[in-house]
C-alpha cells in the first residue's frame, strides 16, 4: 500500500506538467491567431472603397484601394413608383430595333449547326432541309457549297439565286429562293471581364424530345436562350463589381454598349440575339455593389460553399447535417446565414456564444486569398454591418471553431482519462 502511494506521489509532477501544457496549448491558441484578419480589403464589403486595377491584365496580388464607390452604391437597385404622381417616362428606355441599332439591322444571322429549309420554285432537285456545317457553308446539289454562316436568310437566298444563275440552271427572271429557319442550333461565344467564369461558353443547348409534332412541322424557330443574357449566365453570371450599364457586345465588326441594369430593376433591356463567334465583355467598376448580389437572369441562382463544423455535440459533418442542401446556398447569402446552415449557431449559450467562424475567400479582381474571423456573438448582434457580416461568394470556405470553455472541458476530460489508470494501481 505504501509502495503504491509513493508511486502515485511520484507521478504528481508529471501530471502537473501535463496539465500546464494542455492548458497552454488548448486555451491560448486560437483558430487564426497568426493570420491577417483585416477586412479592409475583403471582397464582399459594400462599404469598401474598391480595388484599383488595370483593364485587360491578369489579376495579381499587388493593388491599391481608394476608388470612389459612391456612384455605384445603387447600381441595379429596385425602383419605386408613386401612384399619386404622374410617371415621367421617356424614350430613353425604349428597346432597340432594326431601325436604330447596327447589330439588329443585320437581322438574325445564321450560325454553324442551324437547320434551314430551302424552297426553290420549280427546283425539285434542290428543295430540302440543310444544316450549316462547321465551316459555315451549306452544300446544294450541282452548285456546290454556299457560304451561310454570319448571313441572314435574305442574304443566303440571294447567294443561292446567284449561284443557280451562274450555273445556268435558272434564268435571272425565274430564280426564286425562299429559306426558313427550322432550328437555331447551340453556339459558342466568348465572355470576358467581370463574370465568375470567363471563357468560351455554349448557349442554346436544347434537350432532346421537347418539341411537339406541330412545332416540328411548322416553318421557323424561336430561341429563348441564344441571347446575350444567356451567354452571361453561362459564364456563371456577373460579379458584384460588374459595370452593368456598359456591357460591350462585339458582333460581325460592330461594337455596341448595352445597359442591362433592367435585368434587376424591371426596366426594358436590349437582350441581343447572338451568333457564333460573338464576343461579350463585362467591364468592372472595381467596387462591390450589394444590389447585384441576388439571383437573376444574369447572376448565379446559387453556389457551392465548403463548410466544416467539427463541434463536440456533433462529432462529424454527417451528424451535423452539413450536406448538399446546407452547402448549396442561394446567391446573396451572408456569413451569418452560412454559419446557421453549418449548425455553428445555437445550443448552450456559455459554450457556443464565444465560438468563432473563419471565412476564407478569393478576391476575383486581384486573385488574392483573404481570411477573416468573426465570433458567433458578433454575427448575431450586428448582422447589418457589412464588415462584420460580409456576403459569401462561390467556392468560399467556412470553418467553425470551438470556444475556450469547450477547450477547458476537453482538457478536463483528457486529464480524467489519464488519472483513472493511476487510481486503479
Amino acid at each position: 500500500m505504501l509502495y503504491h502511494t509513493f508511486k502515485n506521489y511520484k507521478m504528481i509532477p508529471v501530471l502537473v506538467a501535463l496539465l500546464a501544457a494542455l492548458v497552454t496549448q488548448g486555451c491560448t491558441r486560437h483558430s487564426s491567431e497568426n493570420m491577417d484578419k483585416s477586412a479592409l480589403r475583403f471582397y464582399g464589403n459594400p462599404s469598401d472603397n474598391g480595388d484599383d486595377f488595370i483593364h485587360e491584365k491578369a489579376p495579381n496580388s499587388v493593388f491599391s484601394d481608394g476608388l470612389s464607390c459612391s456612384q455605384f452604391q445603387n447600381m441595379g437597385a429596385a425602383l419605386n413608383y408613386r401612384t399619386d404622381k404622374p410617371l415621367n417616362l421617356n424614350t430613353s428606355n425604349m428597346k432597340a430595333s432594326a431601325k436604330n441599332d447596327p447589330i439588329l439591322a443585320q437581322g438574325l444571322l445564321l450560325s454553324p449547326g442551324d437547320l434551314v429549309e430551302v424552297i426553290i420554285e420549280d427546283g425539285e432537285g434542290f428543295n430540302g432541309r440543310y444544316i450549316v456545317d462547321n465551316a459555315g457553308y451549306v452544300k446544294l446539289p450541282i452548285i456546290g457549297v454556299v457560304e451561310a454562316g454570319g448571313a441572314t436568310t435574305n442574304k443566303l437566298e440571294t447567294k443561292i439565286e446567284l449561284a443557280l444563275i451562274r450555273a445556268e440552271i435558272f434564268q435571272p427572271d425565274s430564280a426564286s429562293v425562299t429559306i426558313y429557319v427550322l432550328n437555331w442550333s447551340s453556339i459558342e461565344v466568348a465572355v470576358a471581364g467581370a463574370v465568375f467564369q470567363p471563357g468560351t461558353v455554349l448557349i442554346n443547348k436544347k434537350p432532346t424530345g421537347i418539341q411537339n409534332s406541330e412545332h416540328l412541322e411548322a416553318y421557323g424557330d424561336y430561341s429563348t436562350t441564344r441571347l446575350l443574357s444567356e451567354a452571361i449566365r453561362a459564364a456563371s453570371g456577373i460579379r458584384p463589381d460588374a459595370k452593368l450599364d456598359q456591357i460591350i457586345l462585339i458582333s460581325k465588326g460592330w461594337q455596341v454598349q448595352i445597359d442591362m441594369t433592367g435585368m434587376l430593376t424591371g426596366n426594358l433591356v436590349n437582350d441581343y440575339p447572338l451568333v457564333a463567334g460573338d464576343r461579350v465583355i463585362v467591364p468592372s467598376t472595381g467596387c462591390f455593389q450589394a444590389h447585384l448580389v441576388r439571383p437573376s437572369q444574369i447572376t448565379p441562382k446559387g453556389f457551392r460553399v465548403f463548410m466544416s463544423n467539427l463541434i463536440d455535440s456533433a462529432g462529424d459533418n454527417s451528424s451535423a447535417g452539413i450536406g448538399r442542401f446546407s452547402t448549396s446556398l442561394p446567391y446573396g447569402t451572408r456569413l451569418l446565414q452560412a454559419a446557421v446552415s453549418a449548425n455553428c449557431v445555437g445550443g448552450k449559450e456559455w459554450t457556443n456564444a464565444p465560438r468563432r467562424v473563419v471565412l476564407s475567400s478569393k478576391n476575383p479582381i486581384t486573385g488574392e486569398t483573404q481570411v477573416i474571423e468573426r465570433s458567433v456573438e458578433q454575427l448575431m448582434t450586428m448582422p447589418n454591418k457589412a464588415r462584420i457580416n460580409p456576403y459569401l461568394m462561390p467556392n468560399d470556405a467556412v470553418a467553425c471553431y470551438d470556444s475556450d470553455i469547450t477547450n477547458y472541458r476537453d482538457i478536463a476530460k483528457t486529464l480524467t482519462d489519464l488519472i483513472i489508470p493511476f487510481k486503479l494501481l
